[in-house]
């Protein structure tokens, strides 16, 4: 009965959205604690930290994350939502064998992280009781006119109750959300207040900037990871993984879809969503258009910001982030403009579109057969060895 499949609508108070990023950031973050707690050593094997490594015949092995040691002193790990959160949470950590945590300690690991993911000081971020404890940052940066899509696919899917990344939403849906007053412009303004906060606090010798498209681009892939790499090494109590490895892990934790890498792995069972807090996380899957269109005006707004960015940047004397802004104003400019406002589409009605249902269904009848596969039981299921992703791209116990 498809009456069954309507949803409570989306709000857009803030105390709905601080309910959704909690849910966010407790289904991320309590997976990524299931490492620590389930691999049920009997004595403090527990605790000790294991980084990933290389395997001497090429590929890597990448090992679950552990507690940090009492020494650890956190840096922020910042985006704007709709930036890869997710993604880089797992390569922080399998970069420094550390547990990541969140702004609103979602895994209950408080102070004792290699990193504090945050969206703050955008409205579904948190500000930390003791932000002021934390005096470096590392901060990835996504193109606006892709971030706030992405975003608005997120705000979509809670609408509807689907699951995270399963459902990119109707071009109609985003048309009347972009042209909203809490749409497409705030959001220009949240992007823009968010880089510039961080800007503004933490000085270049304690900032790590880096684009969303250089960490997930296969050329420039491996060399972001070894700038985290050098960047987390200066945290105390981490000791990460050493450059040379670094390719290799960013290739199993971020690339390993492309089939090009070495240390690519192969296809998951289609059954197993998540493995534990092992870095491999299946990307995103979401269904439907990708167009995402804009009016010029839109289009005008972002470079004008865009702009704003970068001179802010060059008279802070940071060549990087002043290099990256105009490279997303030569890909804006790119964008072609679309015409189409609300008053161009046919009335909203209170039934889910069709796609909404099908993926209502689709997630219902998913949900009765799929198992999420724990790191211990992942572990046993190697001869009890974390995986390890090897030059050919097989699958064997690290050990």
């Amino acid at each position: 009965d498809d009456a069954n499949l309507l949803p409570p609508r989306w709000g857009g108070s803030g105390s709905s959205r601080s309910c959704l990023f909690r849910r966010l950031a407790s289904f991320g973050l309590a997976l990524s604690a299931i490492a620590v707690v389930s691999v049920g050593f009997g004595d403090d094997r527990h605790l000790r930290r294991r980084t990933s490594e290389a395997l001497p015949e090429g590929g890597c092995s990448v090992t679950p994350s552990v507690a940090a040691p009492p020494n650890i002193k956190p840096v922020f790990a910042a985006s704007y939502p709709g930036s890869g959160a997710r993604m880089t949470w797992n390569l922080i950590e399998a970069l420094t064998g550390i547990v990541t945590g969140s702004d609103w300690n979602a895994n209950g690991w408080g102070k004792q992280v290699v990193s504090v993911k945050t969206h703050f000081p955008h409205p579904h971020g948190h500000k930390l009781d003791w932000d002021d404890e934390i005096d470096r940052a590392f901060v990835v940066v996504r193109n606006p006119v892709k971030a706030i899509p992405s975003f608005h696919n997120f705000l979509f899917e809670f609408q509807y109750q689907l699951e995270n990344h399963s459902l990119r939403a109707p071009v109609d849906e985003w048309i009347r959300w972009r042209d909203s007053p809490e749409g497409f412009a705030a959001e220009v303004a949240q992007w823009r207040k968010h880089i510039e906060y961080y800007l503004d606090k933490y000085p270049m010798d304690k900032r790590l900037v880096v684009s969303y498209e250089d960490i997930t681009s296969e050329p420039t892939g491996p060399s972001v990871s070894k700038e985290m790499v050098r960047f987390f090494a200066q945290s105390p109590g981490v000791n990460p993984i050493s450059e040379e490895s670094a390719p290799c892990v960013w290739g199993t934790v971020v690339n390993y879809k492309s089939g090009k890498q070495y240390n690519t792995r192969k296809p998951l069972n289609p059954l197993l969503k998540y493995v534990g807090s092992y870095p491999i996380w299946p990307g995103s899957k979401r269904k439907g258009d990708k167009d995402r269109p804009l009016t010029q005006r839109q289009i005008d707004d972002v470079v004008q910001m865009l702009q704003e960015v970068k001179i802010k940047a060059r008279d802070m004397g940071d060549e990087k982030v002043r290099h990256l802004m105009q490279r997303y104003i030569n890909e804006v400019r790119q964008v072609p403009a679309d015409p189409r406002t609300v008053a161009d589409l046919p009335p909203p009605t209170m039934v889910p579109p069709e796609i909404v249902q099908q993926a209502l269904r689709d997630q219902q009848e998913e949900g009765a057969n799929r198992h999420i596969y724990t790191a211990k039981e992942t572990m046993e299921a190697n001869g009890g060895q974390p995986m390890a992703w090897t030059a050919d791209g097989t699958v064997q116990a690290a050990g």
